[in-house]
């Protein structure tokens, strides 16, 4: 509010609204700061987290021929030069997605795999102590998984089921 606003005593209805929405309006500038400051700093670590597509047995010689009954499809992402990273092994069979997270982990740690598709509510499963998770029915469509735990961020490139 400006110093000319600072002493209202007195000030009649049309001061008194003008004031207001002053305060308003720089409350709002303030919220829209912070949340553009919070979703700025989550960027902070996106190339250590993006994980790229390793393996797909779809892109297997002779797959395109392949009948879709004939075997599950399996999926691997990781860090290509990143040995001691986390890896994500899928495998789509029946409908369903059955996950193993593979790396860093830390014993006792919640670790949880989230499905994000778009124009859908996010899915989000709890990981085993083994590392294991499933999705049922997941359908078809892109998709990509975000794996979250204590010592864990990785997130997957987009792929088509």
């Amino acid at each position: 509010m400006s110093e000319e606003r600072d002493d209202l005593t007195g000030a009649g209805d049309d001061e008194l609204f003008a004031a207001l929405g002053e305060a308003v309006a720089a409350q709002a500038d303030d919220q829209r700061r912070r949340a553009a400051a919070r979703a700025a700093f989550t960027w902070r670590t996106v190339d250590a987290e993006l994980a790229e597509l390793l393996h797909d047995s779809a892109l297997d010689a002779g797959a395109a021929v392949r009948s879709v009954a004939a075997a599950p499809r399996t999926l691997s992402f990781g860090r290509r030069h990143d040995q001691d990273g986390v890896t994500l092994e899928l495998e789509i069979t029946d409908g369903d997605l059955l996950g193993e997270v593979i790396g860093t982990t830390q014993p006792g740690a919640t670790t949880t795999v989230t499905v994000q598709r778009p124009g859908v509510a996010d899915v989000e499963v709890a990981v085993d102590q083994s590392g294991f998770f499933t999705v049922p029915g997941i359908g078809t469509g892109p998709l990509r998984l975000r794996v979250r735990g204590a010592g864990t961020g990785l997130t997957t490139d987009w792929v088509t089921l």
